[in-house]
């Protein structure tokens, strides 16, 4: 089931937000393809692991130290304290959205995991602390609701959220992890409505971080946690907020698209989770395919990088912005077009540790930057968001070398395997917790439908 299919009917008797809260609602576990089943596992995989190791970075030390600490609270990963449940949600959706490695949805240009994972884990503690712990396969249900809603309403947003300044991760965030967390604490489609009609006066969030600033960036997958499961309780509570707050008349559609968002949002289609992306390297999604393809190209020609003479990369607007974003922090490098190809054609790695002080401060970043062009092209302007499309050329004393790609890997088309997310997450995992905690934690993650108490996954990762 999908979004799409609960539209017709729900068009008699409701609106828009009626039928987002009567398909959270009916999605059952029992009744969930396999496929999904699946995804929802690797994705809290993987949202997991960028949580775990984001809990280092400084943003989301100094979100700790703002929550401060509540002896009562509920404990973080890797014994950084106990928090209220709020704050737990807000600090552990900014560490998932603080390194560039957690997952996305192209159509949507959105990251639902950052928002939807913390709110549901905050839940999750909360409700076994209380004695009536909710099951892994309660809480991947929910996840995969959570998706949809984010997915759902940021893909029926573009272009105008982008156009007109919205992050669609915050814009979008606050929708669906309250969706989640209500799903997950059982409420009916009236109560998951009345979620929402909190989360869209929470949702917002500005692209100005472009322009510099982009630790702000970070926060935003932890105000969009935060706000949907605050939301969630808030409805529980029952607190009343307004019905249809998307498609009524200053409503959410109206606030931040300036249009219905009915039409685009209603067509039957698989669920949107099994679309989501999972980031092999920790940066813009936007900038990912130019990187694979350079890096594609340095590899198979055997080229080095000093004899590159020119870089010439077409691709798809809100791409090509980033051609203008600087390097002059860790947060900003990771936006930034002429770091990405320094990366590309010096190392042919974009991992964390490559955004460090002394890669982003080498006088080889200035050098590629002066031999980079970066073109809006109205070919791959077309193509996207169907694609997100580049085509590399790389000029060098011997000749041009060009690769097109449609999009970079982590896709529903080339897959990251189970293995290779494994991998991933111990990578970022194990400095944290050390290896044996962090098989520990990967373990339980793997079989967490099996699990009756889903907040035993956070007990492992302490």
């Amino acid at each position: 089931m999908h979004i799409g299919e609960v539209a017709p009917s729900d068009r008699k008797s409701g609106g828009l937000t009626k039928a987002i809260a009567t398909f959270a609602a009916n999605l059952d576990w029992d009744t969930l393809p396999q496929d999904a089943r699946l995804r929802a596992r690797a994705h809290l995989v993987d949202t997991l692991g960028a949580i775990i190791a984001g809990l280092n970075e400084t943003v989301t030390k100094v979100a700790i130290d703002i929550a401060g600490r509540d002896a009562e609270g509920y404990p973080l990963p890797a014994g950084l304290g106990t928090v209220s449940a709020s704050s737990f949600a807000m600090i552990c959706g900014t560490a998932a959205h603080g390194i560039e490695l957690d997952d996305g949805y192209r159509e949507g240009s959105v990251h639902p995991g950052a928002p939807v994972v913390p709110a549901l884990l905050a839940l999750a503690q909360r409700a076994s602390r209380e004695g009536r712990p909710f099951s892994g396969a309660e809480l991947l249900t929910a996840l995969v609701a959570g998706y949809e809603v984010v997915c759902a309403m940021a893909e029926a947003g573009q272009p105008a959220l982008r156009e007109r300044g919205f992050h669609p991760t915050s814009a979008t965030g606050p929708l669906g992890a309250a969706t989640a967390c209500a799903k997950l604490m059982g409420l009916d489609a009236a109560g998951i409505e009345n979620a929402c009609g909190f989360a869209a006066s929470a949702c917002g969030g500005l692209f100005a971080f472009l322009e510099g600033g982009a630790d702000v960036k970070r926060l935003h997958g932890g105000m969009a946690a935060r706000s949907g499961y605050e939301s969630a309780l808030s409805a529980r509570a029952g607190i009343v907020a307004p019905r249809d707050v998307i498609e009524r008349s200053s409503g959410w559609a109206h606030a931040f698209t300036g249009r219905s968002v009915e039409a685009s949002l209603y067509p039957a289609r698989d669920l949107r989770i099994l679309d989501c992306y999972m980031k092999p390297h920790a940066c813009c999604r936007h900038l990912q395919p130019a990187f694979e393809a350079t890096v594609e190209l340095m590899r198979e020609h055997s080229l080095r990088a000093q004899d590159v003479r020119k870089i010439e990369i077409d691709t798809y607007r809100i791409s090509a912005h980033h051609a203008q974003v600087p390097w002059d922090s860790f947060a900003t490098a990771q936006l930034s077009f002429p770091y990405l190809v320094y990366l590309a054609t010096n190392y042919q790695d974009a991992g964390l540790q490559r955004f460090n002080d002394e890669h982003r401060n080498s006088p080889a970043v200035a050098e590629i930057a002066s031999l980079l062009v970066v073109r809006e092209s109205e070919e791959m302007q077309a193509r996207y968001p169907a694609e997100r499309p580049c085509r590399v050329t790389i000029e060098t004393i011997d000749g041009r070398f060009t690769r097109d790609r449609a999009e970079a890997s982590g896709t529903r088309e080339e897959p990251i395997s189970d293995e290779a997310l494994t991998q991933k997450f111990l990578g970022l995992v194990a400095p944290a917790l050390g290896q044996e905690a962090a098989e520990r934690v990967l373990k339980a993650a793997w079989e967490i439908e099996k699990a009756a108490d889903s907040s035993l996954l956070l007990q492992l990762a302490r």
